[in-house]
């Protein structure tokens, strides 16, 4: 699918790229191989395209907004390397991990050696106020994460809750990213509050989506099985709802087929009719659609442009995607 906003964005993101190959052309061995791995492969670049789209809100960007770009882009890159380490993941949208092929103590270091790269990077623009912007995503991804894993293999977690780890794990550094795309770009303090508003709500939206596809998606356009989520004790909206209203005997069934089963995911299938019985995709689809709509009442805050034309139509992107 051909997305206008960022095919126009190609060279921006030519840009980024270069910042983020600096970072490779720095080192040697084993870690410039495995950084080319992660990062001169391509990809969309969701991430950097909405902080240069937040840039562009206020003119022209500033050269150093490829930095700030490309720093979110190394976090993400180090959370998605811990985590599959986490998971013990071996598959990343049909390709092996880092842990897969290098192991865990390596990917655990190229993680945390990407995380302080981009801290370096932003701290090198000469401004406290972004540095605490994106140290402050930094330490709220983690505690999301940490949330989660607190939570893991629990069915009673509530929805308030869940969405807890949510604006962590997910949210969090695409607020961080629009909030420091204004920052830098000198927005008023309305318009700096406004784009870490967009950025959150429309994480919000993004990991709901993404709880959706891990159970109805295709396998072949997601690169992984579906139910992954299921199958390491992740319980996500669309299941938190149907258990939340469910009855006792419905519940002590649920909990059988997750305790029984000879092999990852038997019970998968019995488990996707028990939430199509109480609508979890579509009630979780609601509540990403009232994100979404949270979102775009941001964008009225900011200037009217054709970059915000652009997020507008990059949030019905990221929602409407099948994968």
């Amino acid at each position: 699918m051909v997305i206008a906003p960022l095919e126009e964005l190609k060279q921006d993101i030519e840009k980024v790229e270069a910042e983020l190959q600096s970072v490779v052309r720095q080192r040697a061995g084993a870690l410039r191989s495995a950084a080319e791995m992660m990062f001169c492969t391509g990809g969309k670049r969701l991430r950097p395209a909405l902080v240069i789209l937040v840039a562009k809100l206020f003119g022209a960007p500033k050269s150093g907004i490829y930095r700030i770009a490309a720093a979110i882009e190394m976090i993400h890159g180090a959370s998605l390397i811990h985590d599959d380490v986490i998971d013990s993941t071996e598959v990343r949208r049909g390709a092996p991990t880092m842990n897969a092929i290098k192991g865990n103590q390596f990917s655990v270091l190229l993680g945390d050696f990407l995380l302080c790269q981009a801290l370096l990077a932003v701290s090198e623009l000469g401004r406290v106020d972004l540095l605490q912007v994106i140290s402050q995503g930094v330490a709220d991804m983690t505690q999301g994460q940490i949330l989660e894993a607190q939570f893991q293999g629990d069915v009673t977690v509530s929805e308030e809750t869940y969405m807890e780890v949510v604006d962590g794990k997910t949210s969090a550094l695409m607020a961080a990213g629009c909030k420091l795309a204004a920052l830098y770009s000198d927005a008023t303090p309305a318009q700096v509050q406004a784009a870490s508003d967009f950025g959150r709500n429309l994480g919000h939206a993004f990991q709901i989506v993404d709880d959706i596809l891990d159970i109805w998606g295709d396998p072949a356009v997601l690169g992984k099985p579906v139910g992954s989520d299921l199958q390491e004790q992740k319980y996500t909206l669309p299941f938190l709802m149907s258990y939340g209203s469910s009855a006792e005997d419905e519940r002590e069934e649920v909990h059988k087929l997750l305790a029984n089963g000879s092999y990852p995911g038997e019970h998968i299938p019995e488990l996707v009719k028990w939430m199509d019985r109480h609508q979890g995709r579509a009630r979780a689809s609601e509540r990403a659609t009232q994100y979404t709509l949270a979102a775009q009442s941001a964008l009225e805050v900011l200037p009217v442009s054709k970059a915000r034309d652009d997020l507008a139509q990059l949030v019905d992107f990221l929602v409407e995607r099948q994968k």
